[in-house]
């Protein structure tokens, strides 16, 4: 397949990122998502933030909505993905990278589903109430009220993400769930040596449960020595596809563009200053630097004889089936 069929595949699918943690109020950001051919993203609302900080970054992201309804529009459900495809813009599916929102409140799970909150991530790097992240000193597992938090989910609608948790945290909240959960932005430990990736056994025990695993492509966790191409994203892609199966593989790339310092810094609180040095000395991905670039992730994919339907899966498929379970509740 040349360069032409392989760009009109990828205007043909229905493209879904599960993890953009960019500033969407800039427009460049707005900009990259459509020449990317983006059509959702689990965009981040809140992580370490307060309720009252959570519930204002929301009224920003409406009037967001409100003042730029052709770059960017709400996704409250899978029909919204749809139109969002049909108008060539992107679908912000409102996204928690951690449970610190609802300040120990379960009943404000129903309140931001109401919002249009449709993910969250237990933890994120530390602990909290619901359970322990990858940097904790010790992962104690799932909370009580972390389970109480996982059942509300199901029940609402809500994926389940486990991106940042903690191994045992990690398995605990997999075997919670009523139904399949997410790792919305996670790579193989295999594949470099980095508290945020995860071992085999969490990946197929996440397949095993009907969940997708969406793929990062920050260099220090994809190779060892902290470097990379679009080549070495699309090898854990092939790590993946590998070890899950083709149904349970997507993208997640974590994209931070145009983050103001002050957020970049809080973001990246707690984390040693080995992870740091790993992290700034390089997050560009060569020939993946944007998400201006993902029709070259749909090529890549082709040329290595993934099919075109497999290659719809990884770059939308897959995500869309999810939600489409999950969202229903069970």
């Amino acid at each position: 397949m040349n360069k032409d069929q392989a760009m009109k595949l990828h205007e043909e699918a229905i493209v879904i990122d599960g993890l953009n943690a960019s500033y969407f109020f800039n427009e460049a950001v707005l900009r990259r998502l459509r020449q990317g051919g983006v059509t959702a993203f689990n965009g981040t609302v809140a992580a370490w933030h307060s309720l009252p900080e959570t519930m204002n970054l929301i009224a920003d992201y409406y009037r967001l909505f409100e003042e730029q309804p052709d770059w960017i529009m709400p996704v409250r459900s899978v029909e919204d993905i749809h139109k969002a495809k049909a108008r060539r813009c992107a679908g912000m599916i409102f996204g928690f990278q951690d449970t610190n929102a609802i300040n120990g409140n379960l009943r404000m799970l129903a309140v931001y589903h109401a919002l249009g909150v449709r993910i969250i991530q237990l933890t994120y790097n530390d602990e909290n109430a619901v359970g322990c992240g990858c940097m904790a000193p010790e992962d104690k597992g799932l909370t009580l009220f972390g389970r109480e938090v996982v059942a509300e989910m199901n029940r609402l609608g809500m994926l389940v993400d486990l991106s940042h948790c903690g191994h045992k945290t990690t398995m605990d909240g997999i075997e919670a769930s009523k139904g399949p959960v997410a790792f919305t932005h996670a790579n193989p430990l295999a594949l470099a040596k980095s508290p945020r990736n995860k071992p085999d056994e969490a990946f197929k025990a996440l397949a095993a449960k009907g969940g997708v695993a969406g793929v990062v492509r920050l260099p220090a966790w994809l190779t060892s020595h902290g470097q990379a191409s679009v080549e070495d994203y699309l090898k854990a892609i092939d790590y993946l596809v590998e070890l899950m199966g083709i149904d349970h593989v997507a993208l997640g790339t974590d994209f931070m563009e145009e983050i103001p310092a002050e957020i970049m810094m809080a973001s990246l609180k707690g984390i040693s200053a080995e992870n740091l040095q790993k992290y700034y000395s390089s997050t560009l991905v060569e020939g993946f630097e944007s998400p201006a670039d993902f029709p070259g992730v749909t090529g890549g994919l082709l040329s290595r004889g993934y099919s075109p339907g497999d290659v719809k899966k990884i770059m939308g498929g897959n995500w869309l089936r999810l939600f489409e379970k999950v969202w229903k509740g069970f």
